[in-house]
């Protein structure tokens, strides 16, 4: 196959990806969420570097449910938590200086644990869709010998991330609609030169959450309370 119809081939097989993926989750949604006050987007922003090139990250979290645990010994409270899953999307950059700058696309599932302190812990995992841009100038020359620029040179590239990261949430004990999370990701792109290739990628940023409708949910007097 040549490597315009293989590129067109991988970026096709992402698309499908992409759609099944967001399908299969809105369904879910559809099937857990009931209270149309609950359907709010939480926005992500935050510096990434890759190795030591830095960049950006910019998202939206869809939350599809959210469970309150309250574990008891004694008749006493000794530990209580949320448990949430959302869907995410995000816009990500970062530009490795004389080499390229990398542009990608991701559709992830986070699985979040918030202690009643404010603690967070989470984990995610998706995949998404890359595009590079070479840095300088990138020539082609054809079969008659001439030369010309090629604008916006570059590679397409399917890709899966995955990681966890450890966080404080202000909503829970200072009643602030934000928190901030540091996290670490790994980014597997391919066909990278044939092979897979991997990269890790460290995430710092702030998350605005503009509502919080399970933090008056829940009632501390039952053990175990489901916000849906």
């Amino acid at each position: 196959m040549s490597q315009p119809g293989f590129y067109k081939e991988i970026l096709r097989t992402t698309i499908f990806l992409f759609a099944l993926f967001y399908c299969s989750l809105c369904q879910a949604q559809s099937d857990t969420i009931n209270d149309s006050s609950s359907r709010h987007l939480n926005l992500n922003l935050s510096y990434n570097s890759s190795l030591i090139y830095p960049g950006i990250t910019m998202g939206v979290e869809f939350p599809l449910y959210h469970i309150n645990v309250q574990v008891s010994k004694n008749q006493k409270t000794v530990r209580f938590y949320t448990r949430g899953r959302f869907i995410t999307g995000s816009l990500n950059w970062y530009h490795h200086p004389d080499f390229h700058d990398n542009l990608y696309l991701t559709a992830e599932w986070l699985m979040r644990r918030t202690r009643y302190e404010g603690f967070i812990s989470e984990f995610s995992a998706g995949p998404g869709f890359s595009r590079t841009f070479l840095g300088g100038t990138t020539y082609k020359v054809d079969d008659n010998g001439n030369i010309s620029v090629v604008r916006l040179a570059g590679y397409n590239y399917a890709l899966i991330t995955f990681g966890g990261g450890l966080g404080y949430d202000f909503s829970m004990k200072k009643h602030l609609p934000f928190s901030v999370v540091a996290k670490m990701n790994i980014i597997s792109m391919f066909p990278y030169n044939s092979t897979i290739y991997f990269r890790p990628v460290l995430e710092v940023g702030i998350r605005y959450i503009p509502g919080m409708p399970w933090r008056n949910s829940g009632k501390k007097s039952v053990a175990t309370s489901e916000y849906k």
